[in-house]
């Protein structure tokens, strides 16, 4: 893991440890103490908890709508659930019904998408490693000059450390932050890349996402050790970079981590909330 240079400067990396996780994909954390790893939520699933997923769930649906008409062999598999499971098609043929979407999804244009994310994240952090972005192999001419709008926008920011894991062990939530940046007037700050069209518009999620990582430690997959992001570091202030995969141009936007915190642990009561279950809550009388 990066280890803090008498500069206050973290090392460079484009290869983070691997992180052991369980059949949901949580990370396995060694606990502070010691002993059996524990699964802790992902940071970024901590960050929807509060969110409004309408404008998602609604996007969703547009690529499934565009999927089905796009596969007829789609359209042919949801006739054999139909026909399998003729009393209740919806419950009885779920699983099948499920990845039916799934694929449908990919094919209206939800694969392209997740795909293209991943990449962008892939492609800046060569750039901030020291890349050039006309000299990387195989990229199209429109890559290589959006990745030029990516360096220009954050020319001004000294990237100290690239993905690196970090833990919240007063949440049990952990996951990796994209960039640590020194801004101008010397401060330390968590940055945050994102490729979707309406990030800015809807920041929430983000300033939960970059605030938890903010009050987080580093932390060693291997040895279950543990220490602070930087000496430097301001908790207060976040920022959110943004490379939309459709149009032109990068803008790099300030967030409020106050706030942030604030609502990151109103998540973490929501989620609690979350797991209680019909006993819970409800019994039947006794009479």
């Amino acid at each position: 893991m990066p280890t803090a240079a008498a500069s206050g400067a973290l090392v460079l990396t484009a290869n983070p440890q691997a992180v052991q996780r369980d059949r949901w994909g949580r990370p396995l954390v060694i606990p502070p103490g010691g002993g059996s790893p524990v699964a802790y939520t992902r940071a970024s699933t901590l960050a929807k908890a509060l969110d409004d997923t309408s404008n998602l769930t609604a996007w969703k649906l547009r690529t499934v709508a565009v999927g089905l008409a796009r596969r007829p062999d789609l359209r042919a598999r949801v006739a054999g659930v139909l026909a399998s499971y003729p009393d209740d098609p919806v419950a009885d043929g779920k699983r099948d019904l499920n990845g039916i979407l799934d694929a449908a999804a990919d094919a209206g244009g939800g694969g392209w998408a997740a795909s293209m994310g991943t990449a962008w994240h892939e492609l800046t952090a060569a750039v901030d490693l020291g890349a050039d972005p006309w000299d990387l192999v195989g990229l199209d001419e429109g890559v290589a000059a959006r990745l030029v709008d990516y360096r220009d926008a954050t020319a001004l920011l000294d990237v100290l450390a690239v993905e690196r894991f970090v833990v919240v062990d007063g949440l049990q939530v952990a996951g990796t932050l994209d960039r640590l940046y020194r801004l101008p007037d010397g401060r330390v700050v968590v940055g945050d890349l994102k490729t979707g069209s309406s990030d800015p518009a809807y920041p929430l999620a983000v300033a939960v996402q970059v605030a938890t990582y903010a009050h987080g430690v580093l932390y060693d997959p291997d040895t279950g050790a543990r220490e602070p992001l930087h000496p430097d570091l301001d908790t207060t202030t976040g920022l959110l970079v943004h490379l939309p995969q459709r149009g032109k141009g990068c803008r790099v936007y300030v967030l409020d981590l106050v706030a942030g915190w604030g609502a990151a642990q109103a998540a973490a009561v929501v989620r609690e909330v979350r797991r209680l279950r019909p006993p819970d809550l409800a019994l039947p009388w006794g009479h």
